[in-house]
């Protein structure tokens, strides 16, 4: 579809080099690196790995590996070794195309895989190492080799890793047919009016993120004009805004909040700015009145809702001009209930369980893994791992995780309502809520704070504040109070990373959980 938009001026600016692609440009290097991996011998449905942040390269080498008949897998250049380990062992993948930034480890990696290799390196040849670079392909793009012929129903072409509801990440094994009912679920005209061809728009969602993948199948089917910056810098992309005229931008709430912060400090011209999708997280009334006052030429700020195994689930529409807590109505091409997390029956408006989907773009199985995939499935619809409900009008709220849920003796404790609550305290400006495993009682949750600046408050009178307005064993065993919360590249809190460091804050309490077991267990009583 992209070959309607080959007159227009550019696809694709990239702000490090300054850089201009037009939509043919990007065709015909796409072609380029196709026509090379079929010279390579590449076989069809092979996996293909992309060491790789936002760049031209990263566009039309995707694009590429697609038309060859042949998948992508793509990983941050930022990993080391052994956090690539597993998705490459398991994909198999013979191909590399790596940044430089990621050369050396993957280089590591790769001579540990017990096959034969080929990486090429996407910058120049001084940083290169010694392997080829995408210039030194030319001989083998000259070579008029025909494509594999693809079988959309069975082929894959995107390989993404995700843990899914829980456990270890797995390969997410995605058919030509089922990406392009994800992409078409994003592309839909019909609500996503506010696309102008020609538009120029602008992400720092990584690429490796299935919502990194839908900014670019988004740009290439609207016709827009996408900036690309491979290292996020919150006055750089400020900056962008301002020099191209950005009209659109995928953010999630962690990057809203830095571009505020940015504008206390700095001074920029970015009433070009009407459009923000976001995703990763809820956006609460708080950010939203404070982003658009501080932005007024926002007129719409939507929220979208997704997974990596399904792509968009739902967004808001085209009318819903003011803040809503819902995070709109079910996509086109999916069906979606709510069932009981203990029982599994399906409820109605406004009751609270696990949500669960269905349609052509849920329909991903695990590479490799019939277990998981049968796990995640219950009579042909997809756990979500998402708590939530659906109102009258069909509007889809999420209230929290399964897979982050607290267990207390059975009892569910709901880690964003210990958040919220925290919230509500005048010192506090963050709070994430985790769990620590308990012999006595199963798990327990700890909490970590980040206070307001220039506010004041002890760990007991956080823990006070909360325990008196919860049950009891809702009660958090200890709240530590940090600097700032680990987040991902693109925002996400790692609950990972602070379940490691709740273990050792709670270790010196264990005294305590004896007589916590028993008051609970005589309330629990009576």
């Amino acid at each position: 579809m992209m070959w309607q938009f080959k007159s227009l001026p550019n696809f694709q600016i990239d702000n490090d080099s300054v850089q201009q692609y037009t939509f043919q440009e990007v065709m015909d290097k796409a072609e380029f690196i196709a026509k090379s991996l079929m010279y390579m011998r590449i076989e069809k449905s092979e996996v293909v790995l992309l060491v790789m942040d936002w760049s031209p390269a990263a566009i039309y080498i995707s694009l590429g590996v697609s038309m060859a008949g042949a998948a992508i897998q793509i990983v941050s250049p930022k990993l080391q070794q052994w956090e690539m380990q597993f998705p490459v062992r398991e994909s198999e993948s013979r191909f590399v195309f790596s940044d430089p930034l990621g050369l050396r480890e993957i280089e590591k990696l790769m001579k540990c895989m017990n096959r034969e290799y080929r990486i090429i390196c996407t910058g120049t040849r001084d940083c290169a190492n010694g392997y080829p670079i995408i210039d030194d392909l030319a001989f083998a793009a000259a070579q008029d080799l025909p494509y594999h012929s693809i079988n959309p129903e069975t082929d894959i072409v995107y390989l993404p890793y995700s843990s899914g509801i829980h456990g270890k990440r797995k390969g997410i094994a995605t058919t030509h047919r089922i990406m392009v009912a994800k992409t078409m679920v994003m592309w839909n005209p019909t609500v996503h009016t506010e696309f102008k061809r020609g538009d120029h728009t602008l992400t720092m969602i990584p690429l490796h993120k299935q919502c990194g993948l839908d900014a670019m199948y988004c740009a290439l089917l609207n016709g827009l004009t996408i900036v690309t910056e491979k290292n996020f810098c919150v006055h750089t992309f400020m900056t962008c805004i301002q020099r191209y005229r950005i009209r659109s931008v995928h953010l999630t709430p962690y990057l809203m909040n830095l571009m505020m912060f940015e504008t206390e400090n700095h001074e920029y011209n970015v009433d070009s700015l009407e459009w923000v999708l976001t995703g990763a997280d809820a956006v609460t009334e708080e950010l939203y009145d404070e982003f658009t006052d501080c932005f007024p030429s926002v007129k719409r700020v939507t929220q979208t809702y997704g997974m990596t195994e399904v792509g968009l689930i739902s967004r808001n529409y085209n009318d819903d001009t003011e803040f809503t807590h819902s995070c709109g109505q079910v996509a086109a091409n999916l069906e979606l209930k709510i069932l009981d997390v203990l029982t599994g029956r399906e409820l109605g408006p406004r009751e609270k369980g696990q949500i669960c989907v269905k349609g052509l773009p849920a329909d991903s199985p695990y590479l490799n893994n019939p277990d998981a995939t049968e796990e995640h499935f219950i009579d042909g619809w997809r756990k979500t791992g998402d708590i939530g409900y659906f109102d009258e009008d069909e509007n889809i709220y999420i209230v929290d995780k399964v897979k982050e849920m607290i267990k207390v003796f059975g009892y569910q404790v709901i880690p964003k309502e210990i958040e919220t609550l925290l919230l509500t305290h005048q010192a506090v400006e963050e709070a994430a809520v985790v769990a620590i495993n308990n012999e006595l009682s199963g798990e327990r949750p700890v909490a970590f704070v980040v206070l307001k600046k220039g506010q004041t408050a002890t760990e007991e009178d956080l823990k006070d504040y909360v325990n008196k307005r919860v049950i009891r064993y809702k009660h958090l065993v200890r709240i530590n109070i940090t600097q700032f919360l680990p987040r991902s590249a693109c925002g996400t809190v790692l609950r990972r990373l602070l379940g490691e460091a709740a273990v050792m804050s709670v270790a010196s309490i264990a005294e305590v959980e004896k007589e916590f077991a028993e008051e609970v267990k005589h309330a629990l009583a009576t």
